[in-house]
């Protein structure tokens, strides 16, 4: 297999595990990380708009957590 394929095939794997309700969770949980730490290096935005991206953040983690937890019995 050369690095194309198993990059195809990883990616294959990939979009068929965001397709599931975990994969979804994960997804929700990596874009609200990357937008918090996207605006929090800027100093113009407001702390009312940080905030926010930090409860949504918050939330996201918390449900993929549980999620993570259930999965594992605990």
């Amino acid at each position: 297999m050369t690095e194309v394929e198993d990059w195809h095939t990883r990616r294959r794997r990939y979009d068929a595990f965001t397709e599931t309700e975990l994969g979804k969770l994960f997804h929700t949980y990596e874009t609200a990380l990357v937008a918090y730490w996207r605006i929090d290096g800027d100093e113009k935005i407001s702390d009312q708009r940080l905030m926010e991206l930090d409860n949504v953040a918050k939330t996201a983690t918390h449900n993929f957590i549980t999620k993570l937890m259930e999965l594992a019995g605990v």
